[in-house]
């Protein structure tokens, strides 16, 4: 077999800096923005939301206002493993033309395993929690409005999250109801023809939705994930920290972050290839440290019921 067709053993930070393009559908960590930190364990300290008291009134004279403690809770992390092999035999790096291409091949699909299983991690976070209330296409504008003031003292941008497949259910619901159908109708696909074939696609329904409820974004997963197993008729209101600020947390309450261990000080990756010689083979190990850490549970609101 000829050499040039076998990687390069050992840890690769070449193929590690390589970017995944991620599929349309990887919100994850805009929801639970990552934290990069130096060791896989450690204490987390961060804001609560501090429930509002009445200002005082008629305070007398020389005397002290009625003080109410404002202080920080702690939790702690610990960011474990994951991992995943692809290989590519010498001879499919030659169809790949050659075993460049391959060694991104490779380091590509094993990374992306990894982005699946942290997504997975924050997906479980969002709508696997405890329900709060059940869907109703009739009350769904009541209903959010009541999701949006359970969080309202959460910092960020209001969202809405979950898996196109719900979102379309959800519209197909509203368009069928008798009271917002028309009203909902006419938000998304306008009045004209004109206007009307520009409001048949997705992101037109989104838009429209986001207005109808009053969220300043609607995130849509990837069905794979968002949609599989008890989240498939689910969805949740929650607060988006913006993520610009890595230690947000300790003065703003936000509902999480996602703890991911920096090997070398600057990238989570670590790809590792192996030219195995005795199988005739390539490996290519993709490997990352994480921990998805809820700050702050009751920054999501989440509803149940969205049935086909």
């Amino acid at each position: 077999m000829n050499d040039a067709y076998y990687t390069e053993t050992g840890e690769r930070p070449d193929l590690a800096a390589i970017e995944v393009n991620p599929p349309e559908g990887y919100i994850g960590t805009k929801i639970m923005p990552i934290v990069p930190v130096s060791e896989k364990t450690g204490t987390i300290y961060y804001a609560t939301v501090i429930a509002d008291a009445a200002a005082e009134t008629g305070r007398a004279a020389g005397a002290a206002p009625s003080a109410s403690a404002i202080s920080d809770s702690n939790t702690t992390f610990t960011a474990a493993e994951a991992v995943k092999r692809g290989t590519i035999t010498p001879d499919e790096a030659k169809t790949m033309g050659g075993i460049e291409k391959a060694d991104a091949v490779g380091a590509k699909w094993g990374k992306r395993q990894v982005m699946n299983a942290i997504e997975s991690a924050i997906a479980a976070v969002v709508l696997g929690g405890e329900v709060d209330d059940a869907f109703d296409s009739a009350k769904l504008l009541d209903d959010s409005q009541t999701a949006l003031d359970a969080i309202r003292l959460y910092e960020g941008r209001t969202a809405l999250v979950s898996s196109p497949m719900v979102l379309k259910r959800i519209v197909r619901n509203m368009l069928q109801d008798v009271n917002y159908g028309p009203m909902f109708s006419r938000l998304i696909a306008g009045g004209s023809p004109a206007q009307a074939a520009t409001g048949m696609n997705f992101k037109s329904w989104m838009t429209g939705l986001a207005m109808f409820l009053g969220v300043d974004e609607i995130l849509a997963g990837d069905d794979t994930i968002w949609n599989a197993g008890t989240n498939a008729e689910r969805f949740a209101f929650c607060k988006l920290d913006d993520g610009a600020d890595e230690l947000s947390h300790k003065w703003k309450p936000v509902l999480g972050k996602t703890f991911q261990f920096m090997p070398d000080g600057s990238n989570p990756w670590v790809i590792q290839a192996v030219a195995d010689r005795v199988n005739v083979n390539n490996l290519y190990d993709a490997y990352s440290w994480y921990n998805v850490v809820t700050l702050n549970a009751t920054a999501i609101y989440l509803f149940d019921g969205v049935a086909a």
